[in-house]
């Protein structure tokens, strides 16, 4: 296992800044995930990892060594890729063993890194196929078995479930948490999926524009967003957000629609603007919470385990997630509630404002 520093990594393409001046250190046998919009940089800055694409700026060092200026070949790691890119006229064996043979690996170490490879991710009957003949979660577990016998001390994943039907994305990320329970490698993973995010990660990188917007556990990201981007970044659905003041003790959110708090938000004076929101699992369709407010349905979704209750509330559209089946007909007026302790504020500039005790 190796640990893994990246210092004030920047790139450009063309003067657009892609990356700029990013710190990062990655434990040994941790599992981090990247995630963020289109075009945030996460990519890049895997494939400036793998020695795929030079930084213009910054260092790389994995364990005590210097790999900013190594080649790819030359770094103990291993990248798997969205496309699975398996050679299509050799078969699964040959797919696995092409890596080790370009290596020099005596024949009787690649017999036995491919057996344990195969064993671990279910390929034996599989060996002899060609990928034309495998399902796309086969061909996925071949590019991950790929990278496991050439036994790299860091595993690198660029959205390697997006092209799987859902039933196969569960499966196949199942699949990864167990490999790396097994193996304990530092593994850096790329995607767009949140769910993947927070069940695989120990920590979440969430950035924007090239720049790191917050890192921290799942539930750190969760329940204690640094910023209103990254509040609406994480969670499905979206969280709710709210234009307000704060004015008379409490939030301000329209001339019919005030939140009493008991306690301030730090450095928050009267009439300053404030954006508060809330999680829709944290809005109940009742009046059983410290603050109350109505609204008007406009649409229900019906999910089995649970129901999204799409309102408009001061102007902006807003979701309530109950875990009862509902079935609210559009126009429905309704009283809802939440807790004070489920409100998240931001100041004008969108960063977290805490409340003081």
């Amino acid at each position: 296992m190796t640990a893994l520093t990246l210092r004030n990594i920047h790139k450009q393409y063309n003067k657009n800044t892609i990356i700029e001046n990013l710190s990062l250190d990655i434990s040994s046998g941790e599992f981090i995930v990247l995630v963020g919009p289109s075009g945030c940089g996460k990519s890049t800055l895997l494939r400036i990892i793998a020695g795929l694409e030079t930084p213009d700026g910054g260092a790389i060092v994995m364990g005590d060594e210097d790999v900013t200026h190594q080649p790819a070949g030359r770094r103990s790691l291993s990248m798997v890729f969205q496309s699975y890119a398996l050679y299509p006229h050799m078969t699964v064996r040959q797919n696995l063993s092409f890596g080790l043979k370009n290596m020099n690996t005596p024949p009787a170490e690649i017999t036995q890194r491919i057996a344990g490879a195969a064993k671990m991710l279910k390929l034996e009957a599989l060996l002899d196929r060609l990928p034309q003949h495998l399902s796309g979660g086969q061909r996925q577990r071949v590019a991950i078995g790929r990278s496991i016998v050439q036994q790299p001390e860091v595993f690198l994943f660029d959205e390697p479930l997006s092209n799987l039907d859902a039933a196969l994305r569960v499966e196949m990320r199942q699949e990864i948490q167990e490999l790396h329970n097994r193996l304990g490698n530092t593994m850096i993973y790329v995607t767009h999926d949140q769910v993947e995010a927070m069940t695989l990660a120990d920590r979440i990188v969430v950035l924007n524009k090239g720049n790191i917007e917050q890192t921290g556990t799942p539930l750190e990201l969760y329940n204690t967003p640094a910023n209103l981007f990254v509040a609406e970044f994480i969670g499905t659905p979206k969280i709710n957000v709210l234009q307000a003041e704060w004015r008379d003790g409490g939030l301000s959110i329209s001339d019919e629609l005030h939140f009493p708090l008991s306690r301030q938000p730090d450095g928050v004076l009267e009439g300053d603007a404030l954006f508060v929101a809330i999680r829709p699992e944290h809005i109940r369709p009742d009046s059983s919470g410290e603050l109350t407010f109505s609204a008007t349905t406009r649409l229900c979704e019906l999910q089995g385990d649970a129901t999204l209750v799409w309102f408009t509330l001061a102007g902006q559209p807003c979701c309530l997630k109950s875990f009862q089946q509902l079935n609210y007909p559009p126009r429905h007026p309704l009283t809802m509630s939440t807790d004070a302790r489920h409100l998240h504020l931001f100041d004008s500039a969108g960063n977290r404002v805490a409340l003081l005790r």
